[in-house]
């Protein structure tokens, strides 16, 4: 689980504001081409979800639910998948010794794939299509 930043102004006094979310867009795997599974024909899969609901953890911290996301596939074919619509959901999470918190969560419900992608671990990788 990742945390999401943005400034907006969405809002009815129209001020500038900063948010915080999180967001879970892929399970950290490196055989995750192994775990999804593309149909035959295609070179892609844009969406899976894991099989069974599990708690979701984050700095220690556990969620009360068990949660079953949508996350964002994989492609063959040098396309990668991201989110194309979402909302947002609040999650309550217990940490041991510590109480508990909730927080907003970015909850995918639909991905698309596409040919322009860039580099996760590059900041500047927009700038590059300016």
């Amino acid at each position: 689980i990742g945390i999401s930043n943005r400034v907006t102004n969405e809002n009815s006094k129209c001020e500038m504001r900063k948010e915080k979310r999180l967001c879970f867009i892929q399970p950290c795997q490196s055989n995750i081409r192994q775990t999804i599974k593309i149909p035959n024909g295609k070179t892609c899969q844009p969406m899976f979800q894991p099989q069974k609901a599990e708690k979701l953890a984050f700095s220690g911290c556990s969620s009360t639910k068990r949660y079953k996301p949508t996350f964002c596939g994989v492609c063959l074919d040098k396309r990668c998948c991201i989110p194309n619509k979402s909302k947002m959901i609040t999650v309550q999470f217990d940490c041991p010794n510590e109480g508990s918190f909730k927080w907003k969560m970015m909850w995918i419900t639909s991905c698309v794939c596409q040919k322009i992608c860039s580099d996760s671990g590059d900041i500047f990788s927009e700038l590059k299509f300016l």
